[in-house]
């Protein structure tokens, strides 16, 4: 069976971005900006500045190898990643740009369709054309970010920071091995931030809408944690496991806002700077899972599936 699956798609494909993510950062060098005295009362992450790896340690990257660490603690580098991706947010990429403008364009055409089948455009193809044209320039001014939004639930780009088992599965990987069977923690669960419920294991997305940015909403975490259990006779420790679970919106947090602004922070992003709808996935105590172990490269974290049969959809699968 070739390993396949749309979460199986995302992994490959955040697997072949890395070394283009490299091409395009602009390194951000602490010992020429100074870290200075100045960092938060709290522990922060590390932030690769070649792949977007989150670590909460600052070893040689466990995903591209390198050593080009941004201590999120540090209020100058913090400040100075904040720029910068706020001067790349005025420059969507080409491909994202011409599917908002195809996107739009459908739109305005089906607009012009509806209208000639009701009678409402009767006077020939100029008429037709104008409507069309009308519509496609409406929608694009005043629809481009819901339209924008709505490419990027559908998988329209990766996030720019992310935590997830290492090493990704490789994209000619067939399964290897699987079990069906009910998860039993080794210790004491887990406690997903954004819904507060117990857990196994959870993974969190986090959307973000900045006011006046060229960029449509853009994915900014995908975070996986999970506890160590066992299904069967197989045994799977504390945080390698991959989730392949729907991810859905969390629409009434149990974090309070202090608590959302932390957690943003330690991940090097600010609550004050836009909109950041937050999704979660949950692994939950007393369901049944079927896990699958891919057959390359060895020591891939195996996989874990709700058994319903449902591919998981949406967010940036």
């Amino acid at each position: 069976m070739v390993w396949g699956g749309a979460t199986f798609d995302a992994i490959a494909r955040l697997k072949r971005e890395q070394s283009s993510l490299a091409s395009k950062r602009s390194s951000i060098r602490p010992h020429e900006l100074g870290a200075g005295p100045k960092k938060e009362p709290f522990d922060c992450m590390f932030l690769c500045d070649v792949c977007g790896y989150l670590s909460d340690t600052d070893p040689p990257c466990p995903s591209c190898g390198r050593q080009a660490w941004i201590d999120l603690d540090y209020w100058g580098l913090a400040e100075a990643l904040r720029a910068r991706e706020e001067e790349e947010r005025r420059h969507p990429p080409d491909r994202l740009r011409w599917q908002l403008r195809l996107a739009g364009a459908a739109i305005g055409v089906g607009c012009a369709a509806g209208f000639a089948l009701a009678g409402v455009a009767a006077l020939g193809w100029p008429s037709l054309l104008s409507l069309g044209g009308g519509a496609t320039a409406l929608t694009h001014r005043f629809g481009r970010r819901r339209i924008g939004r709505g490419l990027m639930l559908r998988g329209g780009g990766r996030p720019t920071r992310w935590h997830m088992p290492l090493p990704l599965v490789a994209e000619d990987a067939v399964v290897a091995a699987r079990v069906v069977g009910q998860p039993q923690p080794r210790g004491a669960l887990l406690t997903a931030p954004f819904s507060g419920r117990p857990c196994l294991g959870y993974e969190l997305g986090v959307l973000f809408d900045a006011p006046g940015d060229a960029w449509p909403p853009i994915w900014v975490l995908r975070e996986m944690r999970s506890c160590a259990f066992d299904v069967h006779d197989r045994h799977v420790e504390a945080d390698a496991v991959t989730l392949a679970l729907p991810i859905t919106p969390v629409a009434q947090p149990a974090m309070i806002e202090s608590a959302r602004q932390r957690f943003l922070r330690q991940r090097g992003l600010f609550l004050v700077d836009g909109r950041f709808d937050l999704f979660e996935a949950i692994l939950e105590p007393g369901a049944v899972y079927e896990l699958q172990w891919a057959s390359a490269p060895q020591g891939a974290p195996p996989v874990i599936h709700a058994t319903s049969g449902v591919l998981p959809r949406g967010a940036y699968r």
